[in-house]
C-alpha cells in the first residue's frame, strides 16, 4: 500500500524557485529513505507544481483553465493519505486563498493536517488550530521531528 502525500504552498513565478525548492527539499529526504524498512516507492508526493503549466508571477493566472487547476487539486487531496501545507509567502503579499482553501479541502476529507508557518495568526486562528493535527516552523523542524515518518508507520508498519 503507497502513502499519498499532497504538498500544498504558494505558487507564483515571480518566486517559483522558493515554491518549488521547499517541497523538492521534501522528496530529496525521503529519496534515501531508510528508517521505516520500506523502500521510498511506498511514498507517493502529490505536487501542484509538477506538470506543464506556467504561473504567472503575480500568482494569479496560468496556462491551465482556472477550473482545471481547482480540479485537479481538489481530486489530488481527495486521494492523498496525509496533507502538508506551507504558508510561507517568500515575500510575495498576496494572501495564501488558494492554500487555505486546500486546507479546508483536507480538513472535509478528514486527512491529517501537517502545517508549516512559524505565523501566529495561522497557528492561533480558531479554525486553523483546531483542523490542524501538528505544526512546524519550518520544514527542516517537520523532517528532523520525522513527522511524515509517524503517520507512515501508524499506517502500516506496526512492531511490536
Amino acid at each position: 500500500m503507497k502513502t499519498k502525500v499532497y504538498l500544498a504552498g504558494l505558487i507564483q513565478g515571480s518566486v517559483i524557485d522558493k515554491c518549488i525548492a521547499w517541497r523538492k527539499k521534501i522528496v530529496d529526504h525521503y529519496t534515501n529513505w531508510k528508517d521505516t524498512g520500506k523502500p521510498y516507492e511506498d511514498l507517493i508526493f502529490l505536487d501542484p507544481c509538477n506538470g506543464e503549466s506556467q504561473v504567472s508571477d503575480d500568482g494569479l493566472s496560468s496556462n491551465l483553465p482556472k477550473k482545471v487547476i481547482l480540479d485537479k487539486d481538489y481530486n489530488a487531496i481527495k486521494k492523498c493519505d496525509l496533507f502538508i501545507g506551507n504558508m510561507d509567502s517568500f515575500g510575495v503579499e498576496r494572501p495564501l486563498i488558494g492554500t487555505t482553501m486546500e486546507i479546508a479541502f483536507a480538513y472535509s476529507f478528514h486527512k491529517p493536517i501537517i502545517l508549516i508557518t512559524n505565523n501566529r495568526v495561522y497557528q492561533e486562528h480558531p479554525f486553523l488550530s483546531q483542523m490542524v493535527s501538528w505544526y512546524f516552523n519550518d520544514v527542516d523542524e517537520m523532517l528532523n521531528a520525522k513527522a511524515i515518518n509517524q503517520f507512515y508507520k501508524a499506517w502500516h508498519n506496526a512492531q511490536y
